[in-house]
């Protein structure tokens, strides 16, 4: 029988199967609680988005044996950017762990493990309403065409920054929205216009350029990366690049032409990337919200539909803390192990943690001001991080 024709009551449902959403539906599952993972989307989004885990989440993902058979591996790095500055934590035991992994990679893993732990994963189910009372949510829902409704003791909207959960509930999402623009695509540099030499690329007509971070120009800035640093998989002459400048009246789009890519390469650059082919392309403009509170009554929100961040390497550590949290809370409420007062304990732990997160991310931010107050921030905050001792707390921070 479908899921969505059985008249029984799941214990939790969660809306959107981005890694929030399918890690705690997975944790979930392999507590004993009867999941469902519903997603407006009918198929895997593969537009490249996160590159990789930064932070705690990558050892709660190995510590689930998730990276088993997979070739990937969490590293402790000896340096990290943190915004245009680099945190120099030193060769051993470094406080920070990271994953290198495509977002898409990570949600099939992700996905794969929630179904074989016994969660079901509904895709091209869109939410279109929700009622609570004391005992359970009612859930509505289109499905192929059609209405249908479930019953569940709880709803977790894991929805994402435009969630409809946090909407529908009246939950306050302020902030701020960046005045730049970044616009990211996946392009192919042939060996004879690109050379790595040492921890450089060297870019025909162009000059050398560090991988991983921002460079500045006088009209914004550009990131390069070799894909195949963090896809083993992936040709050695594609690369990841973004640039970021000033917003003016551009609108972000997940459908960027070439034009527009290669104008603004141009611009920030002052010469043309001499690439031949380009996929992926999208344009973003940051956010940094914080929602009011996590939870109302039976419904929770965790990971994007609960925080955004302004700068790259947070989001999906937030997130899947998030889901860590949850899953647990959640599981020893309807196992009986704990009583309903305890749910609190998710928002009282979590909301804080992402408010640390925001600060780290807006500093990152304001890090990268090309005015003097940046000056300022980079120059005295460049001296202090060179402390070591300093720079593993940050790096501690930074790990959540």
């Amino acid at each position: 029988m479908s899921i969505l024709a059985d008249a029984s009551v799941l214990d939790v449902v969660v809306v959107g199967a981005g890694p929030t959403g399918l890690l705690l539906a997975g944790d979930l599952a392999g507590a004993g609680v009867r999941a469902v993972v519903l997603d407006r989307i009918a198929e895997p989004v593969q537009i490249p988005k996160g590159n990789g885990v930064v932070g705690r989440a990558a050892l709660e993902l190995r510590r689930r044996k998730l990276l088993r058979g997979t070739g990937l591996r969490v590293v402790r790095p000896p340096r990290f950017r943190f915004g245009p500055l680099t945190l120099k934590l030193g060769l051993l035991r470094g406080p920070l762990h990271v994953l290198p992994v495509p977002q898409h990679r990570l949600e099939s893993l992700l996905a794969e493990r929630a179904v074989r732990l016994g969660a079901t994963v509904l895709r091209g189910r869109e939410v279109t309403g929700f009622e609570q009372d004391g005992n359970g949510v009612t859930v509505q829902a289109t499905a192929e065409g059609s209405s249908v409704e479930l019953r569940a003791r709880y709803l977790v909207g894991c929805d994402g920054a435009h969630s409809f959960v946090r909407k529908s509930l009246g939950i306050g999402f302020p902030g701020s929205t960046s005045t730049n623009i970044s616009r990211l695509a996946r392009v192919t540099i042939p060996a004879g216009a690109v050379a790595r030499v040492g921890d450089r690329i060297d870019l025909r007509g162009i000059g050398r350029l560090v991988p991983f971070q921002p460079n500045r120009t006088a009209h914004g800035s550009i990131t390069i990366a070799p894909a195949d640093v963090l896809d083993r998989a992936a040709p050695d002459d594609l690369y990841i690049v973004s640039t970021h400048e000033p917003r003016g009246d551009s609108e972000p789009t997940n459908e960027l032409s070439d034009d527009e890519l290669r104008a603004s390469l141009r611009r920030v650059l002052g010469a043309d990337l001499p690439y031949t082919t380009a996929s992926a392309a999208r344009s973003v403009v940051a956010n940094s919200r914080h929602a009011e509170r996590y939870r109302d009554g039976r419904v929770f929100l965790a990971g994007d539909a609960a925080h955004i961040f302004s700068a790259g390497g947070s989001a999906i550590n937030a997130g899947l803390l998030d889901a860590v949290a949850l899953g647990k809370t959640l599981a020893a409420v309807l196992r009986g192990a704990a009583p309903q007062t305890q749910l609190d304990a998710y928002e009282s732990e979590r909301h804080p943690a992402a408010r640390r997160t925001l600060a780290l991310t807006r500093l990152q931010v304001a890090l990268e001001a090309g005015d003097e107050t940046g000056e300022a921030l980079r120059d005295v905050l460049g001296g202090l991080m060179q402390d070591r001792a300093t720079a593993r707390r940050i790096a501690t921070l930074i790990e959540g």
